[in-house]
């Protein structure tokens, strides 16, 4: 039998918080809590010998074109979990988590300038948590800006709530969005994967996403039960309210004509659509989701279709023997198995100046890894799919600036940019990864099989 190798660079012990390492540990005197410092002998490399030959650097994969850049660095966020340019304005809104009586969701208004270092509250919302935003297309005039929260009823129940606020017209008013202008439009029971997102199509139509409103396998079979209102993505009429209802239903939503179904529905089959946006240029419309076991899955949404949770997870059987519900059953547009995405994040779709190569790409990332991809749909098909960034950040939202720029929304405190990657640009530059057995510096001898003298055989 063939004996394999590889080179363990570091065993570092897990509560030290400061160490050297050469062939022992130096434990700072603070984290084992006596007056000196602690000489811990890892086991077994009392007298390991040092690795010197290693030639091992860089990677074999040439470097993605994009990385993240800390913007608003004069700012100190709390837990920013999404983000929206005011129409009219030149700032940015961004919503802050919250949810507690103690902790109320702040939403701000933020300068959209590098330089600046203060924000100004636009409303303050206790006792839910608000999940997203958005503004009416004639939000200059009417100042009507809608919320998506998720809201205790009763002792044991939730509800989602979509509620319409009225912003002062007036720059100079104390109280910019004043809470008691609020009007409930609609609200559904949820308790768990909510969704969270609200946009208007270029219809006028206002689109809403719910999660299947439970934790864990569709526990309530409603994804695929259209005489709910969960698992799917809703569509509204908020100009023209009818039957006593805040809203009306569009005559040509799919569903309108199904016995017992919920008109509202646009789309069904849905586990935990984390964020929707809209392509303010061909007026598409993209959901994010998030999978279970192994599938993340991004969806281009389009009228009357089904994406088949919890029957699949994504273009895969999940619980094959449950019943299929109504509308086109459709494979997601982007998939991703969770050796690479684990909490996808729905994107935007990117127009600016300064990233020329991604004109027209929808570009999501994922909570769990910091991955970031960029994706074109011609209508038809699929025409460009690539990573283009591998960030540390825990990514919960994206936003386009007016001028069309990407912006990510890190959940740990901190909202960046992409721009281009300089060992992408300067490849030249780069350290060049050995292909061959011989320049790595592991072996003293290849063809002998002899290692360097340090590298530790397994």
């Amino acid at each position: 039998m063939s004996r394999r190798y590889f080179y363990v660079p570091l065993l570092i012990a897990c509560f030290a918080n400061s160490f050297t390492v050469s062939n022992s540990f130096t434990v700072s005197n603070d984290v084992c809590g006596d007056d000196d410092d602690v000489v811990i002998q890892p086991f077994g490399l009392e007298t390991r010998i040092q690795w010197t030959t290693s030639r091992v650097i860089g990677s074999p994969d040439p470097p993605l074109p994009y990385v993240a850049a800390e913007v608003f660095s004069g700012i100190e966020w709390n837990q920013p979990i999404y983000a929206k340019p005011e129409p009219g304005t030149n700032n940015l809104t961004v919503i802050q988590k919250g949810g507690e009586e103690k902790t109320p969701t702040r939403i701000v208004r933020v300068v959209d300038r590098p330089e600046v270092d203060e924000v100004s509250e636009l409303i303050s919302v206790a006792g839910r948590q608000v999940y997203g935003l958005t503004f009416h297309p004639q939000y200059r005039d009417n100042g009507f800006l809608y919320l998506f929260s998720n809201v205790p009823k009763g002792e044991t129940g939730h509800v989602n709530r979509i509620t319409r606020f009225t912003v002062s017209r007036d720059p100079d008013t104390e109280v910019a969005c004043d809470p008691d202008s609020a009007q409930v439009i609609i609200e559904w029971e949820s308790m768990g994967h909510d969704g969270g997102d609200l946009v208007f199509g270029h219809d006028g139509m206002l689109y809403i996403t719910s999660g299947d409103g439970t934790s864990d396998s569709d526990r309530w079979l409603s994804a695929q039960d259209p005489t709910n209102l969960l698992g799917g993505v809703l569509r509204i009429d908020v100009d023209h309210p009818a039957d006593g209802m805040m809203y009306s239903i569009p005559p040509d939503n799919p569903f309108v004509d199904l016995p017992e179904a919920r008109g509202e529905l646009w789309a069904i089959g849905l586990r935990n659509p984390w964020r929707m946006s809209i392509d303010d240029i061909t007026g598409q419309i993209w959901v994010g989701n998030n999978g279970q076991d192994l599938w993340e899955s991004a969806h281009l949404l389009r009228r009357g279709e089904n994406y088949g949770w919890s029957v699949y997870e994504g273009s895969h059987p999940f619980y094959a023997h449950r019943e299929i519900g109504p509308g086109t059953l459709v494979a997601p547009t982007f998939e991703h198995h969770h050796t690479e995405s684990r909490s996808l994040t729905g994107g935007v779709v990117y127009y600016g100046d300064k990233l020329p190569d991604l004109n027209g790409a929808y570009t999501y990332g994922d909570y769990s890894t910091g991955k970031i991809w960029a994706g074109r749909h011609d209508g038809t098909e699929v025409t460009y799919h690539q990573e283009i960034a591998d960030t540390t950040l825990q990514i919960v939202g994206f936003s386009n600036t007016h001028r069309g720029e990407l912006l990510v929304v890190d959940y740990v405190g901190q909202i960046y940019r992409l721009e281009p990657n300089p060992a992408a640009l300067n490849p030249d530059e780069n350290p060049v990864f050995p292909v061959r057995l011989s320049d790595t510096g592991i072996f003293e001898s290849v063809s002998g099989h002899r290692v360097a003298s340090g590298v530790v055989p397994y």
